[in-house]
This record gives structure tokens, C-alpha cells and sequence, in this order.
């Protein structure tokens, strides 16, 4: 649900001027980069053997698929940017269709992305009303050119709508997460650019407020977390990630509503993920 974007780094490289000034030398022009667009758009899909949701499974561990268009708008002060993204998952609520918007911007190594995330499950049967909304900030480091730290929350002060359902105010979810990040040391030319790895992994917890009205009774807070390598290739990225979460699978079927006494959903999973993504900006070039 979240898409990760890559930063460039410029190095100069600076002589002596006792040499410079003895040695001849060729004037060397080199290609300026291209200007940042004012507007652009960002496009992608995905297709996985199932969909993950922070180690819990929205597609009854099945293949699944889906898309995002994104609008951008480039300023001195960063970049504001709103989205719609679709899911296809197996639950009651039906497909799963995100709406989003905010704010990221870089300065040297150091990225920010601030944000409302907003979960709309139009399909979802007339007894069910999960719909809802998450703000999150999102940061990141890049310690090099290859290896990059992150770190994330994300709150929603009525998670699932299921407070609202229970007749409470709301239940609180607070989610936060550390992630890493490493590019491979190697590259592999082909006609179609190079073909290049990373290695990145992630560990979470969930904080779900407990309230003996909502899930059972049961304290459904959890930790996840993932670890994987991927290939790249242009603007495709295979994906090949084991997930896991803490919770049991009597916790598991508490924390979603499905199974009979025990559910696999949140249970360690091995995931194939390929997906596509792209700017119009380099389509155009």
C-alpha cells in the first residue's frame, strides 16, 4: 500500500590547481539533468500470490492484483500529491479502494512524507462498515548511496469503524514501523537497462486499543514483520518477501472476524510480488 522512491545523489570531483593550470585539457559538456516537472503523474500495478496487509492476508491467501494513478505537484518546498489505488481482496467488505493525499520533500539524505490515507470498501455487505482513515508520517535516511533507514506511524482514531458499531466513541490503532533497506553491490546490463537487487526488510507493531465491547474482548495488538530480496529491471521490481506476525491463530480470527475458532491469515507466509512503476515524465523522455 505504500511505494517507496529512490534519491540521487551528485558527486563533483575537484583537481588540484597547481596540475589544472600545467596540463592541457579537453572542454568536456555534460548533459544537464532534466528539470523537475511542474505537474506529473505516477502510475503502477502490482499482481502477488496474496495480498499482505501489515502480515495479515486480504486475499484469503490468494493470488491478487491491483493498480494506482497518483497526481503531483512540484513546489520550491516539496511536492503535494493525491491518489487513488485499487485491491482486489476476498473478504466480506469486497474490493478495497484507497484514496490519498500529502505532502514529501527531501533535503540531502533526510525525506519526510506527511499524510491522510482513507480505506473505502464499496463492495462490503449492508451489515458491515469498515470504511476508514489513517494520517501517517513517513521518514527516511539514507546513511549512503545504497543503504537506507526508515521509520513510520500511522494513527486512526476509530480503526475499522468497529467503534462506532459497538457504540463507542472509536478504537484507537497506532501503527509504527523501522525499516532498512540495501542495494546490491552489482549490476547486470540488458537491452532493456540494468537489472539490479536490493535486499530490505521491516518490523512493526501494531497498537490497537482493547476494549471488552470490540474484538471478543481480545488484546489484538500485534507485531509484523518482513523481510526480502528484490530485483529491478526499469520500472518493473520482482518481489520475493516472507511476512510474519505474533498473533495466534484464535488471536488471528478475533482480530479479523473470519475462520472457525482458528484462522492462517496472520500465520508466516512466503509472498511473489511483480509490480510496475513509472513517472509520465520519463514516458515522455
Amino acid at each position: 500500500m505504500k511505494k517507496i522512491l529512490g534519491t540521487g545523489v551528485a558527486l563533483a570531483l575537484m583537481a588540484g590547481t597547481a596540475f589544472a593550470a600545467d596540463m592541457p585539457v579537453k572542454a568536456y559538456y555534460k548533459a544537464a539533468p532534466p528539470a523537475t516537472p511542474l505537474w506529473d503523474v505516477a502510475v503502477g500495478g502490482w499482481v502477488a500470490s496474496d495480498y499482505n496487509f501489515r502480515g495479515v492476508s486480504q486475499s484469503d491467501r490468494h493470488a491478487s492484483t491491483g493498480a494506482y494513478f497518483e497526481l503531483q505537484r512540484n513546489f520550491s518546498f516539496g511536492q503535494l500529491y493525491a491518489g487513488i489505488a485499487g485491491n482486489a481482496i476476498e473478504l466480506n467488505t469486497g474490493t478495497e479502494v484507497d484514496m490519498y493525499a500529502g505532502w514529501r520533500n527531501t533535503w540531502g539524505k533526510f525525506g519526510l512524507d506527511i499524510g491522510y490515507f482513507y480505506y473505502w470498501y464499496p463492495k462490503e455487505q449492508p451489515a458491515f462498515d469498515t470504511d476508514f482513515f489513517e494520517v501517517y508520517a513517513k521518514a527516511s535516511y539514507a546513511v549512503s548511496d545504497s543503504f537506507t533507514l526508515g521509520a513510520s506511524v500511522f494513527y486512526t482514531p476509530d480503526l475499522l469503524h468497529i467503534g462506532a458499531a459497538n457504540g463507542l466513541s472509536g478504537v484507537q490503532g497506532v501503527y509504527y514501523e523501522a525499516s532498512a533497506k540495501y542495494v546490491l553491490p552489482w549490476s547486470s546490463p540488458t537491452s532493456y537497462g540494468p537489472l539490479g537487487s536490493f535486499v530490505s526488510g521491516a518490523v512493526g507493531h501494531w497498537d490497537i486499543e482493547q476494549n471488552a465491547a470490540t474484538f471478543g474482548g481480545a488484546d489484538v495488538s500485534y507485531t509484523y514483520w518482513n523481510a526480502g530480496i528484490a530485483f529491478t529491471l526499469s520500472a518493473l521490481t520482482l518481489d520475493l518477501r516472507y511476512h510474519d506476525t505474533d498473533l495466534s491463530p484464535a488471536e488471528c480470527v478475533a482480530f479479523t472476524g473470519f475462520g472457525a475458532g482458528a484462522s492462517r491469515w496472520c500465520s508466516g507466509t512466503f509472498i511473489a510480488k511483480l509490480s510496475f512503476d513509472t513517472l509520465l515524465s520519463k514516458i515522455k523522455n
